[in-house]
Parts: structure tokens; sequence; C-alpha cells
């Protein structure tokens, strides 16, 4: 039974989650029962604060249904921002035992809201670092004429990341800087691979700057700023639009920061972009004219020649003996 509900409030968040975005993709049946809001929370505290908050949980059925709300941990899960919520595996970075909800239970009428108070009790001893968990709403039952009095199973659920404050490891490294080896055409996409060997989330900002192969500066490009949590790696792509790259080799320089002491890294790639298709039929359009252009010189000196010696003829032949 434990298996299956683990199994149950297992929700991979996709797309753009982890941390400054609120939009978030769950893997359930849509939003037709419940929806939460908002879907972040970060706080920064000290060993032995109480935190408080609260979070709106809404019923835009037609249904009256019954919520139970819940705590779980939540860890990384792939590369591009997806969480899985689910009984955290490293009790460094739990949060669960810490958040109490209230109410716990309760009902909602059709499109009713509720705001729902959760709090934090930091312990005096906590460790220094991130913690990481999810507020939980979960229907447990709905009566009424779309659900036809049978209950349906639905979690929706709202990310809380903690900072507690102390001596902390802040260590985020660049996995991989890379774009496509050669482009035709822009925009060129540039993948940047953050990998957290700290103990506290950490939101890299930056800029990728792109230089000729005169090493002129021809752009920057900044990346988004998404939080890479401890013991994942966080994909993500910067885009320079420029369409039309003539200049043959490209050099990238990123140059990161990040922490509360502005850490700096850095990565380098090159990349080669021209449109050879276009660049092709130009070197043939130039060539033709060039072979057309020294045909017609040689054909204009030939008839040059032979007025010339046409002349010269005709001077021999009208001059007196």
């Amino acid at each position: 039974m434990k298996e299956l509900e683990t199994v149950v409030i297992s929700i991979v968040i996709a797309t753009g989650l982890i941390f400054g975005m609120l939009t978030y993709t769950y893997a359930q049946e849509g939003t037709r029962g419940l929806t939460i809001s908002p879907l972040t929370f970060e706080f920064n505290a000290n060993p032995g604060d109480n935190l408080e908050n609260k979070i709106k949980v809404s019923n835009p059925t037609k249904s009256t249904i019954s919520v139970k709300m819940e705590i779980e941990d939540f860890t990384a899960y792939g590369e591009l921002g997806e969480v899985r919520v689910q009984e955290q595996e490293d009790e460094t970075y739990s949060l669960k035992k810490w958040v109490k909800t209230s109410p716990s239970e309760f009902t909602l009428k059709p499109g009713e809201g509720r705001f729902i108070t959760f709090a934090i009790g930091i312990p005096k001893n906590a460790e220094p670092g991130g913690k990481y968990g999810s507020v939980l709403a979960t229907i447990t039952g709905a009566v009424g004429a779309e659900e036809s009095g049978v209950a349906i199973a639905q979690k929706v659920g709202a990310l809380v990341l903690l900072s507690v404050s102390g001596e902390i490891k802040e260590e985020l490294n660049i996995k991989e800087f890379s774009a496509p080896k050669f482009s035709e055409r822009g925009p060129i996409t540039f993948t940047i691979r953050f990998e957290n060997t700290g103990t506290i989330h950490e939101r890299p900002r930056g800029l990728v700057t792109i230089t000729n192969i005169f090493n002129q500066e021809i752009a920057n490009v900044e990346f988004p700023q998404q939080n890479v949590i401890p013991g994942a790696i966080r994909r993500v792509e910067a885009e320079w639009n420029e369409h039309w790259l003539w200049g043959g080799r490209y050099t990238a320089n990123l140059v990161a920061s990040y922490g509360s002491q502005n850490i700096t890294i850095s990565g380098i790639t090159t990349f080669w972009a021209f449109p050879w298709k276009i660049g092709l039929v130009i070197l043939v359009v130039l060539a033709l004219m060039i072979y057309f252009i020294v045909r017609n010189r040689r054909k204009i000196k030939r008839a040059e020649e032979i007025i010339k010696k046409h002349e010269e003829e005709k001077e021999k032949e009208i001059k007196p003996k």
C-alpha cells in the first residue's frame, strides 16, 4: 500500500519548472478537479526560525470535492527542470518533517477557493544548506453531476525551497557549453549544462559573448536564470537570433556568476556558420560573369586587331607608288 501511495504521489513537473518560473506542467489529469497557487515559495531563514505563508486551493469544477493537504519532499528528475515529488532519499535536503498545514482537510464547493496556512518550524540544530519540499493538495472525494458520486484521485502541489543559513558549500560547475559545429543560418542555440556539487540551490546568471574570425565582439546573449538544486544537472539554452551569418568561424565565450559571493565560472566554444547554398549560387554567378567578361574582352580585342589590320592594308593600297 505504501508503494502504491508513493507511485500516486510521484508527480513529474515538466519544462521550465525549477525555480523562478511560475509555469508548471504536472503528469496528471489536467486541472479539472483542483488548482493551487502560487506554485513556488523561496525562503531564507536561520536555525530556530518559524515561517508562515498561505497557499490558495481552488475548485474550478461543478462538483463539491473533499481535499486533504500533505507534505512531501522532492528531488530533481532529468536535466530540463523537472522534479519528482516523493519521499526524500537524502535526509540532508528533506523539508517534510518541518512543515505543517492548517487546516489539513476540508471541502470545497463548486467554484470555491480557500487559503491554507503552512508553517515551517526550523530546528535550532538544523544543518545549513538547502531544504526542498512540496505542499500537496489531494482530492479524496467528489460528488456532483460531473463525477456522478465517483471519487477521483488527483494531486497538485507547490514547491518550497528553503535556505538555512550557516556554513554552506557553494559550488557550481559548467558540465557542458556547446553549439552546433556548423549551421547554414541562424538562430544559433547554445547548450549550457550546470552541475551543482554544493549544498544549496544556485541560480547562475551571465552572458554568452560572440566574436567573429577577427576577434571582434558582435553580440551578447543572456541565458535564462534557472535554479539548480544540489546534486543535480540543469540544462539551459541561450539563443542567438541572428539569421544570416557570413562570418564563417565564430567563438562564443560564456561567463556566469552565482552564489552570495558572485563566484565566476566560464566556458568557451567555437562553431562555423555560413549560408553555403546561397554562397555557392553567388560563386557560380560570379564565375559566369568573369567568364563572359573575359570571353567578350577577347572578342573585342580580336575585333580591334582585325580592324587595325584592315586599316593598315587599306592604307598600303592608297599609298602612291
